[in-house]
């Protein structure tokens, strides 16, 4: 009788420690994610356009639900306030940012951010990542810094990601960073492996 008792507890046992094992052989995810968006300064009504960026990260997974992300994000604005060049190669903006005399917007973040994501199907799911971020930025008048500034803020972000068996994702996300004064919004696609 005992040892019919200890056959289903073993079972039990191995099943569900292989199911732990399998999952903290995925519980890491790295990945990168290029996206463009705009850019808005204070309560200007001539807003930048034309941000692109690329975001790198890292994802430690507690469980199929809930993951920690820690990510260094680099963004730079376009060329499109620069109407011509002259012969030493500087921009002639006739367009401004902001309703400023700024050619150029660059910005870095380091983030940490909580991530959730509810499966819709075995490949796909929908996730959310709520954060703060240590943020940097200068904008440039004619390549001349004219401000460099440094906080913290909130980083948001929600999209689609699918996962396929052996280890790549692939996902399509909206981005939103505040950094006090500027803060951008962004669409982005990005790719992941998990191991």
């Amino acid at each position: 009788m005992k040892k019919l008792i200890l056959i289903p507890l073993v079972t039990i046992s191995l099943s569900s420690f292989q199911a732990t094992a399998d999952e903290q052989n995925e519980t890491h995810r790295i990945g990168a994610q290029l996206s463009a968006g705009a850019a808005s300064y204070y309560n200007s009504s001539n807003n930048g356009d034309e941000i692109a960026q690329l975001y790198l990260y890292y994802n430690y997974q507690f469980d199929k639900t809930w993951a920690l992300e820690f990510g260094l994000n680099g963004a730079s604005s376009g060329d499109e306030a620069c109407k011509g060049i002259d012969t030493k190669y500087n921009c002639q903006s006739n367009d401004m940012f902001f309703n400023r005399n700024i050619d150029k917007v660059e910005f870095s973040n380091y983030v940490i951010a909580a991530k959730g994501q509810f499966k819709i199907t075995e490949n796909n799911s929908l996730y959310g990542k709520v954060g703060g971020q240590s943020y940097n930025y200068s904008m440039f008048e004619k390549g001349r810094k004219t401000a460099d500034i440094s906080g913290f803020g909130l980083f948001l972000e929600s999209g689609w990601q699918y996962d396929w068996n052996n280890g790549l994702a692939m996902n399509v996300a909206l981005q939103y960073i505040d950094m006090d004064e500027l803060y951008t919004s962004s669409l982005g696609v990005g790719i992941s492996y998990r191991f």
